[in-house]
């Protein structure tokens, strides 16, 4: 009994320092009693906190500029905040055609930025290492380095959870690529390998709980269809991977072909090519395009809503597509929001007929299902804040937790 305790009182202590410090980085410098009422913590808990992440070196406790402003009288009030260098983190966006590199500071202020584009499909295993190692080195030039402590990286693809391994993605030709593995034995650091939807989900539970709540799942329109799952405020992560693939689950048999090179999955009909391909009159069977631009996009939705019927029957059967697969997760678990990310309100509006046809047929139950999506058409901001929010986390734990061994972070 007595050993059950002390580990429960260890638990909550760490999650408490978590907490403030989540807070902190949030807020910036705040006063005492300003993290007790966003925090919920007791005075006596913020100041034993506040000693030990100063004793640490992590936090600095500085006057309140305020207090001299005002006039206030008795001992001047102190503020507390994160030390920006205390340690960085590194974030790598990998998406089609493209490496976006960031090195942080502990506050999450951007220091450097190294944006590249490159035939991401063209790489081999050593040259797409090699790419992200150069990006890594690039940002942290100048010292940086000597205080990294932690390598985010966000794959547009399925991705092992544990090691890190890039599994596949239509965005490389290259298949189980080590990716995790390789950069710490490199760079000696703890490294995340996650895939994109999942640390979009990271960022809409910590900005979007009043409209999603605690459980909600996310779908992403990207170069695929990709989905993050949040159940009572914790993101899933399977022990293999670190997301789920609706993409590619069956819509139809012997369908339409995908990218994966399999028949009849949701992406075939849902993802950018797939509506191309509809709207096109262009056969199912054919191998499917590369890249579909925004702007030629922007135009299918327009014919759509000039009334053209193959643009409007390409997004209905789109939606039937993406219905098809809300409709299997909702049988797993109850019916949930949903946050559609990535495409625009135009485009979700000529889907959501199809969505609703499927669901309602699906589930035959009194729920309004139009009322449980939501949309969030701009994904590049809650891509960047997911990783940088995972990423500098992780350096959090390292601190909360100094027997972990950074080396093997996740």
């Amino acid at each position: 009994m007595r050993s059950s305790h002390i580990i429960r009182s260890d638990d909550l202590r760490s999650e408490n320092r978590l907490r403030l410090l989540d807070t902190l980085r949030i807020q910036g410098p705040t006063t005492p009693t300003r993290l007790g009422e966003l925090t919920g913590l007791s005075a006596a808990s913020i100041s034993t906190l506040s000693s030990q992440l100063t004793d640490q070196g992590i936090a600095r406790s500085e006057r309140d500029p305020g207090s001299a402003e005002k006039g206030t009288r008795g001992r001047p009030r102190t503020q507390l905040s994160l030390d920006a260098d205390a340690a960085y983190a590194v974030t790598v966006n990998l998406i089609i055609d493209r490496i976006t590199t960031r090195c942080v500071d502990y506050t999450g202020a951007v220091l450097s930025e190294d944006d590249r584009e490159l035939d991401t499909r063209a790489l081999t295993t050593t040259e797409l290492l090699d790419s992200v190692v150069h990006g890594i080195e690039q940002v942290c030039a100048g010292g940086r380095g000597a205080n990294l402590r932690h390598v985010g990286v966000a794959f547009q693809g399925m991705t092992t959870h544990t090691h890190g391994n890039l599994l596949w993605s239509p965005i490389i030709q290259v298949q189980n690529v080590p990716l995790g593995d390789y950069l710490r034995d490199q760079l000696g650091v703890s490294v995340s390998v996650n895939n994109d939807c999942r640390l979009i989900s990271e960022a809409l539970n910590r900005d979007h709980t009043d409209t999603l709540g605690q459980s909600f799942a996310t779908v992403l329109f990207s170069y695929g269809i990709g989905l993050g799952l949040h159940l009572d405020g914790q993101s899933f992560a399977g022990s293999y991977s670190s997301a789920l693939e609706i993409g590619h689950l069956r819509f139809e048999r012997n369908g339409a072909l995908c990218r994966c090179g399999k028949r009849g999955c949701i992406e075939a009909y849902a993802a950018d090519y797939g509506i191309e391909r509809l709207a096109n009159s262009t056969s199912i069977q054919e191998v499917p395009m590369g890249r579909i631009s925004h702007s030629h996009m922007t135009n299918l939705i327009n014919s759509a809503h000039a009334g053209e019927q193959a643009a409007i029957q390409a997004f209905t059967i789109a939606g039937a597509a993406v219905g098809e697969g809300l409709a299997t997760l909702f049988t797993l678990f109850d019916p949930m929001p949903v946050a559609l990310v990535g495409r625009s309100q135009a485009a979700l509006d000529l889907m959501r007929g199809g969505i609703n046809t499927i669901l309602e047929q699906q589930l035959r139950s009194e729920i309004n299902t139009d009322s449980l999506l939501f949309c969030f058409d701009n994904q590049d901001p809650l891509l960047d804040y997911g990783l940088l929010q995972y990423s500098l986390s992780q350096i959090d734990h390292q601190f909360s937790d100094p027997h972990t061994n950074h080396l093997m972070g996740q």
